[in-house]
């Protein structure tokens, strides 16, 4: 970046006594391989010396600046603030104790730019413990409708540190709101569903560092119930009307749980009317009716019981379906 033009990118990151692991942070983004990007810090009130650190770095690169508030006002709001004073075409979030690997900012750069309809991308993830030695992988679904049906059925969305928008997204969506526990990204992502499409790059270029002041462990259960609240909000301005125990019992078709006759009946029914909304509210598009019509079918059919899966198969070998969508 030279002079006044603005860059490409902006990074956001806010930070909050982060001073643990923040020049790992720090380092993972100005050591990227994508230079053309301005890095906002927004110290959000912190009393540690995390703000010693940003202003170290700020002055060894002209990339980073430092935006410092006075008072502690929630992740939500140190965002919004970053996202006001973003000057780049494209926005990328990173939290403060996480690590990016250095193709991260030009594998979405130039994915964005080769696919115009996608308004948002993540990547998969790395887990990691304290010192960066992995824990697990987490690979996610790689296509807008699969990612919707993840997030409404299983409450698996893009999480908001490994994401790149385009300015538009953010400017259609709104800003972040600040949620109680730790759901901004997944209250941010509904509101997003309808206004634009998402997509996720099959490479792990983040790290995600587990370690024992991450809010979303330390309160784990008030995370899920909060979550649930806000999925349930979404159904009902769509309108389907469910509840939080209709969605744990959406969720447990991933377990494959095996429910009875009639409660299949009662899912294939509620899965079906389920595509029709999504797909009249422009949360997916019609040519991925036969995409999620296939998926609660399989759902659906590891839920059956053994012995009628047996026979389903045995029809089906001896007959043909015979019928299409939800069999």
């Amino acid at each position: 970046m030279t002079g006044n033009r603005a860059p490409l990118v902006s990074v956001v990151m806010p930070v909050y006594n982060g001073e643990k692991y923040l020049a790992e942070a720090i380092e993972s983004i100005i050591k990227q391989t994508f230079s053309d990007f301005e890095f906002l810090i927004v110290d959000d009130g912190s009393q540690d010396g995390s703000a010693k650190i940003i202003r170290e770095y700020e002055g060894r690169d002209g990339r980073v600046r430092l935006i410092q508030l006075d008072t502690n006002s929630g992740q939500a709001n140190a965002q919004n603030r970053g996202f006001a004073e973003a000057r780049g075409e494209y926005i990328a979030l990173m939290d403060c104790d996480d690590v990016s690997l250095p193709e991260r900012l030009r594998k979405k750069v130039d994915f964005l730019q080769g696919n115009p309809e996608i308004g948002l991308v993540g990547s998969c993830i790395q887990s990691v413990d304290r010192d960066l030695q992995p824990i697990a992988a987490k690979d996610m679904s790689l296509c807008h409708a699969q990612i919707v049906l993840n997030y409404l059925l299983f409450n698996q969305y893009i999480p908001g540190a490994v994401i790149m928008m385009r300015r538009e997204v953010f400017e259609t969506v709104g800003p972040y709101a600040n949620w109680p526990v730790s759901n901004e990204d997944s209250e941010f992502f509904a509101r997003a569903i309808s206004k634009t499409r998402f997509a996720i790059l099959p490479e792990r270029l983040y790290q995600y560092r587990h370690h024992e002041d991450n809010k979303s462990f330390s309160n784990r259960q008030a995370n899920i119930d909060e979550s649930q609240v806000i999925r349930c909000l979404w159904f009902h301005r769509i309108g389907v009307d469910v509840s939080p125990a209709s969605l744990d019992r959406i969720g447990l078709l991933r377990f494959g749980v095996k429910y009875s006759w009639l409660e299949r009946r009662k899912l294939r029914r509620d899965l079906a009317r389920l595509t029709d909304v999504l797909i009249a509210s422009n949360c997916v598009d019609a040519v991925d009716r036969p995409l999620l019509e296939a998926e609660f079918a399989r759902l659906l059919e590891n839920a059956t019981p053994r012995l009628w899966q047996m026979f389903l198969h045995w029809r089906r070998h001896r007959f043909g379906s015979g019928k299409g969508g939800l069999v």
